[in-house]
């Protein structure tokens, strides 16, 4: 069950006055740490704005931050195996973690948006995760 987020780093940069013709998101994890049954995810989200010319990038928003769970032993340890091993979450608690972040992330960076000519980082419609074939 996630806890809390904590935003430390929020950046934002408008490199052309050109209008906003497709919006790009990308959520990364950058590290894990797990403790008994506490789970602390480190994450960077960007929203990248695209322009009319050609499709070039006018900007970017990021915003970092530390998003923390509590989960049952069993959980924490499945985790923390995971991230040891390939880098990534199991498909469930990563759902919840990139539902969660698109949810903060919108709500957090839609000030900053407005204040540099965007439009809100909002991501229309819920992730939904599924194992592909080896």
């Amino acid at each position: 069950m996630i806890t809390g987020v904590d935003v430390t780093r929020i950046e934002a940069n408008r490199d052309k006055r050109d209008l906003i013709a497709n919006m790009k998101f990308n959520i990364n994890f950058d590290n894990v740490k797990v403790e008994k049954d506490n789970v602390d995810v480190a994450f960077t989200f960007t929203a990248t704005y695209d322009g009319t010319e050609q499709a070039k990038e006018v900007g970017k928003l990021t915003i970092a931050g530390n998003i923390t769970a509590k989960e049952s032993k069993k959980d924490a340890e499945e985790i923390e195996k995971k991230w040891k091993d390939d880098k990534t979450l199991p498909l469930r608690f990563a759902e919840d973690v990139i539902n969660m972040l698109n949810f903060e992330c919108a709500a957090r960076g839609t000030l900053v948006a407005y204040s540099m000519g965007f439009v809100a980082p909002l991501p229309l419609s819920r992730a939904k995760l599924q194992e592909t074939e080896k």
